[in-house]
C-alpha cells in the first residue's frame, strides 16, 4: 500500500494529486499551512475517492516544523513510501524590474521552494523503506528564463538540481525525480498577479504545440508515474509536463 504525504495539498495540483493516489487506495497525508478550510475539502474528497487521508498542518519552510511534519505523517500512516514536494509560492515582478526583487524576497521564495524540499527529503529519508520514492515539483521556469520572477525562476531551477543531488546520495535505497509543469489554469496560482488577464493567458495556448494551457490533472498523472513501479529504473530526473514548450 502507498502511504503518501503531499505538500501543500489543500487547492491545485496538490489537492489533486492526493486525489489520484486516493483514488488508487493510498492512504494520504494532506499538509497544509494556512487554507485549513481548502485542505478539509481535499480530505473530502481523497475519503470520496476511496482513500483514507490525514491533515497535517506544518509550514514546511521552517526546519524543525518540516522535520516534525514527516515523523507526523508517518506516524498518522503506519508508515511513508511516498513522498510529493508540491509546496510553493510565487512573487510577481517583472524579469527587467531588477530592484523589485529584494533581498526579502530571494529569501522567502528560496526558503519556501527550495529549503522546505531539502529539510523534507533529509527526514523523509531516516523513515522511508526501500523502494520508496520522493517527486518535487520544479517549474518551466527552472529550465527556461521565464516565469513570475527571476527568484522564482532560479528557485526552480535549483529544484532541478536539488533533486539530482539527492537522488545521487538517496539511490538505490530511495528513488528521487522532479516534475516540471508548463502553464496550467485552473489553479490560484495567478491569484497575487495584479496584471493577470485571462483572456491573455488563454490565447497563450495557441504558441504551446498541444494547443492548450495544462491542467493539473496532467501533472498528478506523471506523478503518480514516477511514484509507482512503472518507473522503478528512474531517479534523478526532471520530467517537464508542458504541452511541447521546450521545442518552441
Amino acid at each position: 500500500m502507498q502511504k503518501v504525504l503531499v505538500t501543500g495539498a489543500s487547492v491545485g495540483i496538490g489537492r489533486e494529486t492526493a486525489v489520484a493516489f486516493a483514488k488508487q487506495g493510498a492512504r494520504v497525508a494532506i499538509n497544509y499551512n494556512s487554507s485549513e478550510a481548502e485542505a478539509r475539502e481535499t480530505l473530502r474528497l481523497v475519503e470520496a475517492a476511496s482513500g483514507r487521508g490525514f491533515l497535517v498542518k506544518a509550514d514546511v519552510s521552517d526546519e524543525a516544523a518540516a522535520t516534525a511534519l514527516i515523523r507526523e505523517a508517518a506516524r498518522l500512516m503506519d508508515g511513508l513510501n511516498v513522498l510529493v514536494n508540491n509546496a510553493g509560492i510565487t512573487r510577481f515582478i517583472p524579469f527587467d524590474d531588477l530592484d523589485a526583487a529584494t533581498a526579502d524576497i530571494w529569501d522567502v521564495l528560496y526558503k519556501t521552494n527550495v529549503e522546505s524540499i531539502f529539510f523534507c527529503c533529509r527526514e523523509a529519508a531516516k523513515v522511508m523503506p526501500e523502494g520508496s520514492c520522493i517527486v518535487n515539483l520544479a517549474s518551466v521556469s527552472g529550465m527556461l528564463p521565464r516565469g513570475s520572477s527571476i527568484p522564482y525562476s532560479v528557485s526552480k531551477a535549483a529544484i532541478i538540481h536539488l533533486t539530482k543531488c539527492l537522488a545521487n546520495v538517496l539511490s538505490p535505497k530511495i528513488r528521487v525525480n522532479s516534475v516540471s509543469p508548463g502553464v496550467i489554469q485552473n489553479t490560484r496560482w495567478n491569484a497575487g498577479n495584479k496584471n493577470f488577464n485571462m483572456d491573455q493567458y488563454q490565447s497563450g495556448a495557441e504558441a504551446i504545440p498541444m494547443k492548450r494551457l495544462g491542467e493539473p490533472g496532467d501533472i498528478a498523472s506523471a506523478i503518480l508515474y514516477l511514484a509507482s513501479e512503472r518507473s522503478g529504473y528512474i531517479t534523478g530526473v526532471n520530467l517537464p509536463v508542458e504541452g511541447g514548450m521546450n521545442v518552441k
